[in-house]
């Protein structure tokens, strides 16, 4: 197992004058339990604690960051070196169009509505920078916060008219995020899972190689996994929207009309939260897995750029899951989900797979990766609830409820991230 264990470290972390930085090892440390090792962060800055590295910046620079695992009687197990890039905040010399994508974990828009907030306004906590001529688009949100946010949604999805694997179902429910992406079936045995969780309905994407058409009336009702087992009563039922981008009078995908139907000029960056419905239908998440992900990304990413020269397409990398059997609540004991280890190999390749398709020739100049992982305390940013040790015991401990949706506090941490990437892009760093 020692000889296994990686430190995966982009090639640099964005920071912000002002802005305390945390970097999480169970993010960056590719092992089923970083902290059975030794762990040594090394920099001219910051503090190294038993789960994290910490630096408050207090002006302008850039330092290297050296992650050391050891193992029994100081043994090297595994090292990698970042770069903390440290900006100052700035007004952006001009007016900027940002867009954020993504599936589930955009879909509520917490992330986003963050990042806006500390940019644009000021008061809070953290404070935000009071930055102007900043602008978040998209048909989803509310205010002056917009985005476009789908849960269950892939790369492909965005390429693609309406989908007949998704719909909505009306209904009176008390379903919470515990139940997410339990199994249900309905009056003709068709078997739904529940996908995402609004006030008055429902979200249902097929299962397995299922091909049926959505049910129209009548109940669907539980097979296994939610905390919630109430049946369903279906008011009505509607298929899924099709992709913003998509262009019915066109039959394709068209940047161009989406942004004059939004009444937008320009589009500076595109932020993209995508890729865990990528695990959909595999058994042994593992490096290879990831080929099918990355293709669909170069599809989007393409047609973006051919459409939209200069805009800059921003990839955000993926969490590490919950660590306290959330995965296990929310999916039983089926793969790939049940196998929390296994979606952390499948994240740490994806990650790797997306800053290295951020440094291919062909998109380097456009593209780039931000590492959220690291960004993201996993250990205690996913909802967990009170349970008895055992059934015999009055004794409780924590356990996941859900396994990829994080609590509103990992969703700051999301948010944060981002938050530093646009504080550069906004100064006019390149990358």
């Amino acid at each position: 197992m020692e000889e296994n264990v990686k430190v995966v470290l982009p090639r640099k972390y964005d920071l912000v004058v002002g802005d305390t930085f945390q970097l999480f090892y169970r993010g960056v440390i590719d092992a089923p339990n970083p902290f059975c090792f030794d762990i040594v962060a090394v920099c001219d800055v910051g503090k190294n604690f038993p789960r994290y590295f910490e630096f408050f910046p207090e002006k302008e620079g850039e330092y290297k960051l050296t992650i050391s695992v050891y193992g029994a009687g100081k043994k090297l197990l595994a090292s990698g070196e970042t770069l903390l890039c440290v900006t100052e905040a700035k007004h952006p010399e001009k007016p900027m169009n940002i867009l954020c994508i993504g599936d589930s974990l955009t879909a509520g828009g917490q992330w986003v509505t963050e990042c806006a907030r500390r940019l644009t306004e000021t008061g809070g906590t953290p404070a935000g920078l009071g930055l102007y001529r900043i602008s978040f688009i998209g048909s989803n949100g509310e205010g002056d916060v917009h985005f476009e946010g789908f849960g269950g949604w892939l790369w492909d999805t965005y390429l693609t008219g309406a989908s007949v694997r998704n719909f909505w179902v009306s209904c009176d429910h008390k379903k919470t995020l515990a139940d997410q992406h339990s199994l249900w079936q309905d009056d003709d045995g068709n078997r739904w899972q529940l996908e995402t969780i609004d006030a008055g309905r429902l979200k249902f994407t097929c299962f397995g190689d299922l091909a049926a058409n959505k049910p129209e009336t009548g109940k669907i009702t539980h097979i296994k996994n939610a905390f919630d087992q109430e049946e369903i009563v279906i008011k009505n039922t509607y298929y899924e929207t099709s992709s913003p981008f998509y262009n019915e009078a066109e039959d394709k995908i068209d940047f161009c009309a989406y942004l004059n139907r939004l009444g937008v000029a320009g589009l500076d960056a595109v932020y993209i939260l995508l890729g865990i419905n990528g695990l959909t239908g595999m058994k042994n998440p593992a490096e290879e897995a990831t080929a099918g992900v990355i293709s669909q990304a170069r599809k989007l990413i393409d047609i973006l750029h051919e459409q939209c020269p200069e805009t800059k397409v921003k990839i955000m990398g993926l969490c590490v899951p919950s660590v306290t059997g959330g995965t296990g609540a929310n999916y039983g004991a089926q793969l790939p989900y049940s196998d929390a280890y296994g979606i952390t190999r499948f994240v740490f390749a994806l990650n790797q797979a997306y800053e290295k398709l951020a440094h291919e020739e062909q998109y380097c100049d456009f593209v780039e990766f931000i590492q959220v992982s690291g960004q993201f305390d996993s250990d205690y940013n996913y909802p967990m609830a009170e349970k008895p040790v055992n059934t015999r015991s009055t004794r409780t401990e924590l356990i996941g409820t859900n396994g990829v949706h994080p609590t509103l506090e990992g969703y700051m941490q999301i948010a944060d991230a981002a938050f530093r990437n646009m504080v550069h892009f906004c100064a006019g760093d390149k990358f």
